[in-house]
């Protein structure tokens, strides 16, 4: 029987595979921490930047006319709204700021100087007027990637934000972080923030620092970049990990799963050799053909192998020892039994009488020792050299028992067979030993008095032979092995003598043969044994049994 898939080599080898799937999410980490570092190292770089451009246009005091806020001036107030709304819109031209554009034109080619990809610079002087403005954080459009690329890309992206999430930043006015930072670096404070999007995968860095000249403020500078270059090497960087990993662990199921199948095919061709090698009776009939194979189950086919081969040669031992020992023992036991014939002829008288007539049923039951030891043997070999032939089971039974009747005289032979031809495909002769040996098993236990009851029973598609005596039940520890050779229930004494527990090992034999199965049973109440077997009938004359 195969086994099921979840308990097989090759499921247990795919779970073993799955320990790859560990790779990506340990780089996901490691790619994490990465954007953290960058993130960090983006903040100090802009800071930097701020600062360094504020110190370039301090002390400068013709970049910034005089002319200081006014305290509540509602235009000042507007201005401030107008550049809150422009850092959150980030219009393509500036004319959108209206009046609160003023710009330098020394301011604006120094910040085109310092300006960055993706980044905006702007000066604010202390009436919220912008001076100068330079950069964008729009990014320009990306170059146009190949169609099978870009459905790649969007096919990962959903196990990209499953492996690693994007950063959470607050979201909401997005206008007013800007002028808050604003109003700080007026009043002198420095500061960065970061600021949520419209895209909540890219986040705004801004960093704000005072314009001095003199003690006195007259400005502020503002650096701003966006984090889509972060979030675009993140993305690239996770996209290929996923996509090669994933081509990595399907190579490696593939390469596992067609290894794990030919070590479960050779392992099932072993097993079925292995299975099929022994018969149901225990005898050797095949054999396993080892491969070449190097490896531990060509090694584990080679033993198994020589194995099958010594027992093969034990059994065949086995087997002949019994018409060995036969043929060197008829000798012997011919010559004891002629020496008791002519002591015989001499008329002894008295003891000596006594002696010569125990001699004499010695010998003849080593006598039936010696047959029944090589019975078994002659029946195997004229098995498989016998030709099968179709004929009447049922009257094959009935003229057994006939021939019971007159054998036993003493004893009552109940038959029970049916009037129709029960068609068998098979040896005749072989049946009738079968039968003889169920009846002289039940002729040995059956009290004096009591029935033999033969019964024979079709119903087209198998036939049911079974003998059934009164008497001692059987013990139910040897139920299971009481048709193997050698084995028998019998009390020392019990039966007419010389019973090698051979019978009903033939009996299963000559089953066997048949394509059928004997069995042994108790009577209901403990009060004898039934035999049984159990044969297919031919659907045709001369066909063979159905297995």
């Amino acid at each position: 029987m195969r086994p099921a898939f979840v308990h097989g080599i090759r499921f247990r080898l795919l779970l073993a595979s799955l320990v790859l799937l560990a790779i990506p999410a340990l780089a996901a980490q490691f790619i994490s921490r990465m954007e953290t570092f960058l993130r960090g190292a983006q903040e100090q770089d802009i800071a930097v930047t701020a600062r360094a451009v504020a110190s370039a246009l301090s002390d400068r005091p013709a970049l910034f006319p005089p002319g200081g806020a006014r305290p509540g001036d509602p235009e000042d107030e507007e201005r401030r709204r107008i550049v809150g709304l422009f850092a959150a819109a980030d219009p393509v031209a500036a004319a959108g700021l209206g009046p609160a554009y003023a710009p330098s034109e020394e301011i604006e080619r120094f910040l085109d100087i310092m300006g960055r990809r993706a980044s905006r610079l702007w000066v604010v002087d202390t009436r919220s007027r912008v001076r100068g403005l330079s950069g964008t954080l729009r990014e320009p459009p990306p170059a146009r990637a190949d169609a099978p690329r870009t459905a790649i890309a969007a096919w990962l992206k959903p196990l990209v934000a499953l492996v690693v999430s994007s950063p959470e930043v607050p979201a909401g006015d997005e206008s007013r972080p800007v002028r808050s930072q604003i109003d700080r670096a007026l009043i002198g404070v420095s500061s960065t923030h970061w600021r949520g999007t419209k895209d909540r995968e890219v986040a705004i860095l801004s960093a704000a620092q005072p314009v001095f000249v003199g003690d006195d403020i007259v400005g502020a500078v503002v650096v701003e970049e966006t984090t889509a270059s972060i979030l675009l090497l993140r993305q690239s960087a996770l996209e290929n990990l996923i996509a090669l990993t994933l081509a990595v662990c399907l190579a490696a199921f593939a390469i596992l799963l067609i290894f794990a199948t030919r070590l479960a095919t050779r392992i099932r061709r072993l097993h079925a050799e292995a299975e099929s090698a022994i018969d149901p009776q225990g005898r050797i009939r095949g054999a396993i053909t080892p491969t070449g194979a190097k490896d531990e189950i060509g090694d584990l086919e080679r033993t198994i192998a020589a194995v099958l081969g010594r027992l093969r040669d034990y059994n065949a031992f086995l087997e002949q020892m019994a018409s060995r020992l036969g043929h060197e023992l008829r000798t012997p036991v011919a010559v004891v039994r002629s020496s008791l014939d002519n002591l015989r002829s001499q008329s002894p008288a008295g003891e000596a009488r006594v002696y010569l007539d125990r001699a004499g049923e010695g010998v003849e039951r080593l006598s039936r020792l010696i047959s029944r030891l090589s019975e078994g043997t002659r029946l195997e070999k004229m098995l498989e050299s016998a030709e099968r032939e179709s004929f009447d089971l049922a009257a094959v039974v009935r003229g057994c028992v006939e021939g019971y009747r007159g054998a036993y005289p003493g004893r009552e032979f109940a038959l029970d067979a049916p009037a129709a031809p029960v068609a068998m495909s098979g040896v005749p002769d072989a049946f009738a030993q079968l039968l003889d040996k169920l009846v002289e098993n039940a002729l040995d236990f059956a009290p004096a008095g009591t029935a033999i009851r033969v019964a024979l029973a079709s119903d087209g598609r198998r036939a049911r032979l079974a003998v059934a005596n009164d008497g001692p039940p059987i013990p139910p520890a040897m139920l299971p092995r009481l048709f193997d050779a050698m084995v028998t229930a019998r009390d020392d004494g019990q039966g007419r003598g010389g019973h090698l527990g051979l019978g009903l090992a033939i009996v299963r034999l000559v089953a066997g043969f048949h394509g059928g199965e004997a069995r042994a049973a108790n009577l209901p109440g403990g009060r004898g044994a039934v035999f049984e077997v159990e044969v297919p009938v031919a659907d045709a004359p001369g066909s063979p049994p159905r297995a």
